[in-house]
């Protein structure tokens, strides 16, 4: 997890249970899944927020979440 990105999830709960989800998976049968579903609420999420400056610090958690992610899928999953 990026340097801040734990402090920073605290505050955005609408998506932080299906990406911490993701990240505590130890089966990688079941890991696939939720990736999928943790990715499709992270950018859901990212799309609500479009242009909307006062929520920049969510959308840095976001990213930084994003890319931890695909970083998992890549090394567990090799995607």
């Amino acid at each position: 997890m990026p340097v801040g990105a734990e402090s920073s999830l605290l505050h955005f709960p609408s998506w932080r249970r299906r990406y911490e989800a993701a990240l505590c998976e130890t089966d990688n049968a079941a890991l696939f899944k939720k990736l999928e579903i943790a990715e499709s609420a992270m950018l859901a999420r990212r799309d609500v927020l479009a242009g909307a400056v006062e929520h920049s610090s969510e959308w840095q958690a976001i990213d930084d979440a994003v890319a931890a992610l695909r970083a998992l899928k890549k090394e567990r999953l090799h995607f």
